[in-house]
């Protein structure tokens, strides 16, 4: 999945959270709606596919990993900021609704061009998911997903409209919890070892670690 509004590209996630609150801590359980884990649309196959572009004839294991993120459903509204009210041209672009994904640890946003769907998921796994990770940085909160969300959305609309339009922009549902999953492969040919993440929605991938092995 690729980051929007010049976030970078590292498909990472993130610090302790938890779902439906304004703050969150390592310990404590999901509140408000329950997270879901999203089914991933790559296969190990073809991740592994993803590493040996890389590293051809590479031997590799493949380990799925989840990474939190919070999922805000934002409805952005436009009109002219001189026409008449109660009219078609004075509601504009009226009910239109835009998923953003925020990356709970590093609390970068996604545009996301589709509503996550998955299975949900109990405290247990929430709480694992989410607990002290070896990564520094404060814990991404719902307020400061929301915030983040609301600034990438108004970005990407004020780059859309007219001049002098009129932008309206309110959570249309709570942030909710979810877990993206993603592919950890490891390997290595005769020259080099690597680790890569894949992404496991749309096969995006991120160089974690590659080392030139020494001939012998």
């Amino acid at each position: 999945m690729r980051e929007s509004a010049g976030t970078g590209g590292e498909p990472l996630g993130g610090e302790p959270l938890v779902p439906g609150g304004e703050t969150a801590g390592a310990g404590d359980a999901p509140s408000g709606l329950p997270a879901l884990r999203l089914t991933p649309n790559i296969t190990a196959a073809e991740a592994t596919a993803v590493f040996r572009r890389k590293l051809p004839g590479a031997r590799v294991e493949v380990r799925e990993v989840f990474h939190p993120f919070w999922w805000t459903v934002l409805a952005v509204e436009t009109r002219g900021l001189f026409a008449r009210r109660k009219t078609s041209e004075s509601r504009g672009a009226a009910g239109r609704r835009i998923n953003v994904l925020v990356n709970a640890r590093s609390g970068k946003g996604y545009l996301a061009d589709f509503e996550p769907q998955g299975a949900v998921v109990d405290a247990a796994e929430w709480q694992q998911a989410t607990g002290p990770q070896d990564q520094t940085g404060p814990v991404i909160t719902s307020g400061e997903a929301v915030r983040t969300a609301r600034s990438l959305v108004r970005t990407k609309v004020v780059k859309t409209v007219k001049l002098g339009m009129d932008i309206s922009i309110a959570e249309a549902a709570a942030p909710r919890g979810v877990l993206k999953p993603n592919w950890l492969v490891t390997g290595s040919n005769a020259k080099h070892s690597a680790t890569i993440l894949v992404d496991g929605l749309d096969s995006s991938h991120y160089i974690v670690r590659v080392a030139k092995l020494e001939a012998g």
